[in-house]
């Protein structure tokens, strides 16, 4: 499991469920999230979730985390985890 105690969190609702996008902040996509606008970063990440495990306020916490698990296995800069 990745230690992401110093790692930069940004918070983010799709669908009614809370998320929470953690980075490495020395890794290479934190400069271009810094940079990027607030609604792009959003839309980003609802098309992302949405692509990748569906509308998440149609699963139980417990299926969120099943996926988001899948999601994230070999991860190395970049977690989408539950809020």
């Amino acid at each position: 499991m990745l230690d992401t105690t110093k790692w930069a969190s940004f918070p983010l609702s799709v669908d009614g469920v809370n998320f929470v996008s953690k980075l490495d902040i020395e890794g290479s996509f934190y400069p271009q999230i810094l940079n990027m606008p607030k609604e792009v970063f959003e839309k980003f990440h609802v098309e992302m979730i949405h692509s990748l495990i569906g509308n998440p306020s149609l699963m139980t916490r417990k299926e969120l985390e099943k996926e988001l698990d899948r999601v994230n296995d070999g991860a190395t800069q970049a977690l989408i985890c539950l809020a």
